[in-house]
């Protein structure tokens, strides 16, 4: 009788325990999911089909068991809808994901990829609604900015980055943000103190533009950079592409002998040094290129066309003829 006692009392205690444990999760449950508050002060972009671990890794959550209790119990992972949501305070877990459920997105992206023109970079904007056409050149007009920027030309200066803007942003603003990150960039202090200083970097950004336009491997832009500058010192023409297919204001598939003889200033293989302006918005590695280019005797250099995206650098015209003729004819 007494060890049946014991028994029962022994299935009490655990079931006792059992329901105390229960309890003691629901309630850990419902404090790590709807009481807890955690700091999220970032930009957040969730895109379409993205998984669930690698939005919690952005905003540093860690999946425990009751993250997949949650999960599993209100289905809200698979409810989140892709966006760009500016989040600057504390939210409960399930106050965040609720803001990603109801899909209310804060940002806009825009991404401006190295090499794009002004012109281009106006009407990825335009496309966004960000700005109108007559919006563009009447916040250029009036933007005072600290280097050269002849006839009010600001090509060069829109530096290629992604850019998160909130809905209904100032295009005032959108515009002095990314010229600002070119500032933040190169600074003016470092750069230009004195007018000859300015114009001196504004040649180094001109050609950055022409190295933007012509290297594909960020790793020849130092080297390419260095076969312009021979060329000036020994005055020869640049004989760029890049600067024949900024007069048509498109990128051509193929540039025709007759394109060579177009009257333009920026038609180098009509004219000597570099043309009045830059032909682009080079990113950062183009301008440290310029900057900082390789010491070699590269005078000439050419497309591989063997898939790489890499040029092939020769010191004479003979070699470069050579390399071209051998290039032609190999085997393909």
């Amino acid at each position: 009788m007494k060890r049946e006692l014991g028994k029962i009392k022994t299935i009490k205690i655990f079931i006792f325990s059992i329901i105390i444990i229960f309890f003691l999760g629901v309630g850990k449950y419902y404090y790590e999911i709807h009481i807890e508050k955690i700091s999220i002060k970032k930009n957040i972009e969730f895109v379409k089909d993205e998984s669930i671990e690698k939005l919690l890794d952005k905003v540093n959550i860690k999946k425990d068991i009751f993250l997949k209790i949650y999960f599993k119990m209100s289905g809200i992972s698979r409810e989140i809808k892709a966006g760009y949501y500016k989040m600057d305070n504390e939210y409960t877990i399930s106050e965040f994901f609720n803001t990603l459920k109801e899909g209310h997105s804060e940002m806009i992206r825009v991404t401006i990829p190295e090499g794009f023109t002004v012109e281009q970079i106006k009407n990825l904007l335009i496309s966004q609604g960000m700005v109108t056409e007559l919006k563009f050149q009447e916040i250029l007009k009036d933007i005072k900015f600290p280097y050269p920027t002849p006839n009010n030309n600001f090509e060069g200066y829109f530096f290629p980055e992604t850019y998160y803007f909130s809905l209904g942003s100032n295009p005032k603003v959108i515009i002095e943000t990314i010229l600002g990150e070119f500032l933040k960039k190169f600074p003016i202090e470092n750069y230009g103190t004195t007018e000859e200083e300015k114009q001196k970097f504004y040649k180094k950004l001109i050609l950055a533009s022409i190295i933007e336009r012509e290297a594909v491997i960020d790793i020849e832009k130092p080297i390419i950079a260095s076969v312009f500058y021979n060329r000036i010192k020994k005055g020869m023409r640049l004989e760029s592409d890049a600067t024949v297919n900024y007069i048509f204001g498109y990128e051509k598939k193929r540039i025709y002998y007759k394109d060579l003889k177009i009257e333009s200033p920026y038609n180098t293989y009509q004219n000597y040094g570099l043309p009045p302006a830059p032909i682009g918005n080079p990113g950062d590695l183009a301008i440290e290129a310029s900057l900082n280019p390789e010491d070699t005797e590269y005078y000439f250099f050419v497309a591989t066309y063997d898939g790489t995206n890499s040029h092939h650098f020769t010191k004479t015209y003979r070699e470069h003829v050579n390399y071209q003729k051998w290039n032609k004819n190999k085997p393909k």
